[in-house]
């Protein structure tokens, strides 16, 4: 299996990243399941504003690994 290599500064950053984005997998859990014991869904333009975002941090990464 190849090793990847990231630069040392990279490091911190990509850790701070990916436990931003375990945390926000919690957080999108716990609105599901509020919104799913409420009986009550969340407006789909959130849904979308959050999808836009998503999108354009994985465009950054994309630019990022090329």
């Amino acid at each position: 299996m190849d090793r990847i290599i990231i630069a040392n500064k990279q490091q911190p950053v990509i850790q701070r990243l990916h436990d931003a984005m375990e945390q926000a997998l919690a957080y999108a859990a716990a609105i599901r399941d509020n919104a799913q014991d409420d009986g009550l869904p969340i407006p789909a333009e959130l849904v979308a504003s959050f999808a836009a975002d998503y999108e354009q941090l994985v465009s950054i990464l994309t630019e990022a690994a090329s």
